[in-house]
């Protein structure tokens, strides 16, 4: 088991081109898992295939990631119905940070950055870049499992107007 300490933001306008900056297609999908209640992620990103056990404390969340198969991956499919996500993923550099920035596909007007860190001391002291728009961190409607099995809340609606 890992510790992920991340924080999320909401983006309205990105000042600047990002197609020069290294992104990739991501599709996930979402269950929960009846024996423990954790979120459970099944993901392609790039030609790599993972599931991961989430489960959500605000800032910092307890994650258990393992690799499968292509066709593992293929057979989660008939158990999360239509509960999925697709964004791209553009890593932009941001001091000694990544910002990871989500444009979502099937959710049009939704864009996101999240940014990892090493301790919640460093979570804490992080300055958002000006143009970030309002922190999604805490809000339990703006986490993608919540979105690819509800859509997007009025909430969410209201903040990305």
């Amino acid at each position: 088991m890992a510790l992920e300490i991340e924080r999320k933001f909401l983006i309205k306008n990105i000042p600047f081109d990002i197609e020069h900056f290294p992104h990739n297609e991501l599709i996930q999908w979402y269950f929960n898992d009846p024996t423990d209640g954790k979120r459970i992620r099944v993901r392609k990103s790039w030609d790599q295939y993972k599931i991961t056990r989430k489960k959500w404390h605000g800032l910092v969340r307890e994650e258990i990631e393992v690799a499968i198969t292509k066709e593992e991956f293929d057979q989660y499919r008939f158990q999360v119905e239509n509960h999925f996500i697709e964004k791209t993923r553009y890593e932009i550099p941001h001091n000694d940070l990544t910002i990871e920035l989500d444009i979502y596909k099937n959710l049009e007007g939704l864009k996101t950055a999240e940014v990892e860190f090493k301790s919640k001391r460093d979570a804490k002291k992080f300055e958002a870049p000006a143009w970030f728009g309002e922190e999604l961190t805490l809000l339990r409607e703006a986490g993608n499992g919540y979105i690819a099995h509800h859509g997007l809340s009025d909430e969410l609606l209201d903040l990305m107007k």
